[in-house]
């Protein structure tokens, strides 16, 4: 949820609730006004009651009984009714309900003889008008709240326009484009504090970075010199006649594991490249090509393996950095051939949406979430650095693939979605 939603969630809750909080107490303190009102009217009926009960000397004169809203009785005894006044509902008898009315009760005395009055006020006209004036006033709160969150919104939204800003700076920054990292200025201190603290953070990122990548690069080259060095001269030492098959075996380790240090240290390095996305360059590549050409290249180990080659039979181009395709084809075709068995299959097969590289062969022993962590083999081939299928994780990543691995069939199937 976006905080502006959020917050346009809370004003409206909070708002509702004072709103029917506040509906209540105006209902009853309505009602109260109301009612005070009508009180004043019966007491000015009441007067006019008693002048016109006094004039006659004798027995009320005024009407009496429910349908003229009075009821005058004679009453005796000691314990006396007081004035009062109350709410109570009358049956009447044309709309054949009961209706609410507001009585007054009072005592007077004619010629030493005492007369218990009611006199009644309806409440049909007063309730009419409440409740007019309860929807009048919904619809005035509700158009309020409703203008007021509208308001609210804009404000908000011009408000943190500069805090999108810099989410979106952030968001689409590029390390390798050497591009400054500049944000806007506004006149709001906290978005300052943020962006200062921001740009001083990226700032020391980028220079930690530029220090890694020159330091990668510089290790790297300063290795592959000695190691070549060593690589050649062990070369020359096998081509010796003078030494003896013990140490033969023993030059021979050794030029070996040298190759092995060789191939490891290019490999972290394009791990290292991959990973810091020195390959922005991004194009439509056609992956059946890339495919039989690195089949092409590797004929003589297929051939020696007795490995039968099924597919692709379509072409599909996919946007990605074309160089990192073809890494990612040629590692996923060695670790075919590499964990195949004599007279094994690969097969490829190429959609809109997927690539799969199968190979037959044993199952694996190993747990098949770790094939993608480097240095992870799920075989003893001394052959491999184990960073192959790392690599092809990396590259996937960076390219906004997924790559699956699924064992089915007795076929090693590796799956690179292109949508992730």
């Amino acid at each position: 949820m976006k905080l502006l939603t959020k917050i346009s969630l809370n004003f409206l809750s909070i708002s509702l609730f004072i709103f029917l909080v506040g509906l209540i107490v105006f209902y009853f303190v309505l009602r109260q006004q109301v009612n005070e009102n009508i009180n004043i009217e019966l007491e000015k009926r009441q007067t006019s009651i008693q002048n016109q009960m006094h004039s006659a000397h004798g027995a009320p004169s005024a009407p009496s009984g429910i349908e003229q809203k009075i009821v005058i009785e004679p009453i005796s005894g000691e314990m006396l009714p007081q004035k009062s006044y109350s709410d109570t509902l009358i049956f009447d008898t044309e709309t054949n309900r009961y209706i609410a009315y507001r009585q007054l009760q009072f005592i007077t005395e004619i010629n030493q003889q005492k007369y218990l009055v009611k006199i009644f006020k309806s409440h049909a006209e007063t309730d009419n008008l409440i409740v007019r004036i309860i929807l009048l006033m919904t619809v005035l709160v509700v158009a309020l709240i409703l203008g007021l969150l509208i308001l609210n919104r804009h404000i908000s939204q011009k408000t943190w326009k500069s805090f999108y800003f810099t989410i979106n700076k952030i968001k689409n920054y590029d390390l390798n484009l050497h591009k400054d990292f500049l944000l806007q200025e506004t006149d709001i201190k906290e978005f300052n504090d943020l962006n200062s603290v921001l740009t001083s953070m990226t700032e020391r990122i980028k220079e930690d970075y530029y220090n890694l990548k020159e330091y990668t690069e510089n290790a790297s080259h300063e290795l592959q010199t000695p190691i070549a060095v060593i690589i050649s001269k062990m070369e020359l030492l096998l081509q010796s006649e003078y030494l003896k098959e013990k140490e033969l075996k023993t030059i021979s380790d050794a030029y070996e594991a040298s190759t092995k240090l060789s191939r490891l240290t290019n490999t972290l390095l394009l791990l290292s490249k991959i990973g810091n996305r020195q390959f922005p360059e991004v194009e439509k590549v056609d992956f059946k090509n890339i495919i039989e050409n690195q089949l092409q290249d590797l004929k003589e180990v297929i051939d020696a393996k007795k490995i039968t080659i099924q597919g692709p039979d379509n072409s599909h181009l996919t946007e990605m950095n074309p160089y990192l395709a073809e890494i990612l084809i040629s590692n996923l075709i060695k670790n075919a051939i590499r964990h195949n068995k004599k007279n094994g299959i690969i097969s490829f097969s190429i959609t809109e949406k997927q690539l799969l590289v199968a190979n037959s062969g044993d199952e694996i022993t190993g747990d098949p979430d770790q094939l993608f962590k480097r240095f992870y083999k799920a075989s003893s081939s001394d052959s491999s650095v184990g960073l192959g299928l790392a690599i092809v994780q990396k590259i996937c990543e960076v390219s906004g693939f997924n790559a699956v691995y699924s064992f089915e069939n007795k076929m090693h199937n590796f799956t690179i979605h292109f949508e992730a």
